[in-house]
């Protein structure tokens, strides 16, 4: 849902670099499709209509295969959607950056279709004891720097060990840090998430999209033809092609294209006929996915007072706290980031206890006189959602080898994409969008043999 820097304004140094023009072929977007209908026997079916499916849909049309794209959900967009009801203005309850703006085609697409983007702050406001205190981020930088540094050292020497393993959590504010790094952004602790995999993520700007980045991920699939609420059960891949099983019937392809998240993977929902290879499986669990939500607060003005899109964050005992995206896009809408262990146990306890604790967060910034000015509010579940089973993917300590083995195909005729499968851009739009493109080439290849 959104990456390490993109929690703050706050950014490490760049992992890795990427030849920019490569990228930018990579990552290009062709003219849009024409609407057609889903066939019945196509070349390939893709399961899943997020960015990835997409993305890989366009590019196999593109090039003149048939495809048949069926999503679980009533909706396109997989992650990323846009509610324009709940507030009466553009609310994107799942992926809200731009990540890493200089290799993110979204950025080109939304300004020639007429969607407003425009960068990210690349400052934040700090709250001390509820007054601001400009005269901490040195410290507080310090102290960040200094875990974004030791991670960065260990993942560049293939260190595939938890980052808790080799940070300092001493010092006052080593709970926001942390929190900055691990929960608000991977969805995982420290001692989650692994320093190679870590390493791996390229950085960047990040931007955003007045119109919700949802709502311009729909504009990107609007030609693609989707079969909607309509759940892959089965996938049998035994004979000379496949046979993708759904509640609407079977789909007989020549190959398959999964792009549904690693929690849906791991947990079987999608059963296998006959049973992929055990690394197949075992990188399912292993790349597996964080917990990350957005408490949504809307309020009847700027509560914060400082313009749009401001980050806002105060000195905290415990990463069980939450740090805030002030007047989104000047909407008076503003976003409480959650995570990990916390965001777990927000999802346990419901959308109105999430809530409340947002507003008590607040609280600790303005006072109870925030109370009149609070219109709703709402709380994001992605771990309890049924399609996606978790917010974002990464490896677990020791397990990052397993990325590769996520992407690679099964008998030239399974084929697998998404943010999981993206080797730099994981936990992106982006990233799902490059990996459906790169997964289209790769069974175009097969199928056209």
């Amino acid at each position: 849902m959104r990456r390490r820097s993109l929690s703050s304004p706050l950014r490490g140094p760049t992992r890795r670099e990427i030849l920019a023009g490569a990228g930018a072929g990579v990552l290009a977007l062709g003219a849009m499709p024409a609407a057609a209908s889903v066939p019945s026997d196509p070349d390939v079916v893709i399961i899943g209509a997020g960015a990835a499916g997409l993305g890989a849909a366009r590019t196999l049309m593109a090039q003149g295969a048939s495809v048949a794209v069926i999503e679980a959900r009533n909706r396109i967009g997989g992650r990323a959607y846009t509610d324009h009801d709940m507030f009466g203005v553009p609310y994107d309850t799942g992926c809200h950056w731009l990540h890493v703006a200089q290799l993110n085609p979204f950025v080109d697409f939304a300004k020639v279709n007429g969607y407003q983007v425009y960068p990210a702050h690349d400052d934040f406001q700090l709250f001390v004891d509820g007054k601001t205190a400009p005269w901490e981020k040195d410290d507080l930088l310090d102290t960040y720097y200094s875990m974004i540094y030791a991670i960065s050292d260990a993942g560049m020497d293939e260190r595939d060990v938890s980052a808790g393993s080799v940070v300092s959590r001493r010092g006052p504010w080593a709970p926001l840090a942390e929190a900055w790094i691990g929960p608000w952004v991977s969805g995982k602790e420290l001692d989650e998430i692994s320093c190679a995999d870590w390493y791996n993520y390229e950085d960047g700007p990040d931007w955003f999209c007045t119109q919700g980045f949802g709502a311009l991920i729909a504009h990107y699939g609007a030609g693609i033809p989707v079969e909607l609420e309509t759940p892959a059960t089965t996938v049998r891949w035994g004979g000379s092609g496949v046979e993708v099983e759904s509640p609407a019937g079977t789909i007989h392809a020549k190959a398959v294209i999964v792009t549904v998240s690693t929690g849906i993977l791991a947990a079987d929902d999608i059963a296998f006929e006959p049973a992929l290879p055990i690394a197949k499986q075992e990188s399912f669990r292993y790349i597996s996915m964080g917990t990350y939500n957005n408490i949504a607060l809307y309020f009847s003005e700027d509560v914060f007072g400082l313009g749009q899109d401001a980050y806002v964050h105060r000195q905290i005992e415990s990463t069980q706290s939450t740090g805030f995206l002030s007047n989104i896009s000047g909407s008076n809408l503003v976003f409480g980031h959650t995570g990990g262990r916390e965001g777990r146990m927000l999802e346990r306890a419901g959308v109105e206890a999430a809530v409340d604790f947002g507003l008590s967060e607040v609280r600790k910034f303005l006072g109870s006189s925030i109370d009149k000015k609070f219109i709703k509010g709402n709380f994001t579940r992605w771990g309890h959602d049924p399609w996606t089973r978790g917010s974002v993917a990464s490896a677990d300590p020791g397990y990052t080898h397993l990325r590769a083995t996520l992407r690679e195909p099964v008998a030239e005729k399974v084929f697998f994409a998404g943010e999981a499968c993206s080797e730099m851009l994981w936990g992106s739009c982006a990233g799902a969008l490059e990996s459906g493109v790169l997964t289209a080439r790769d069974a175009l290849r097969a199928v056209m043999r």
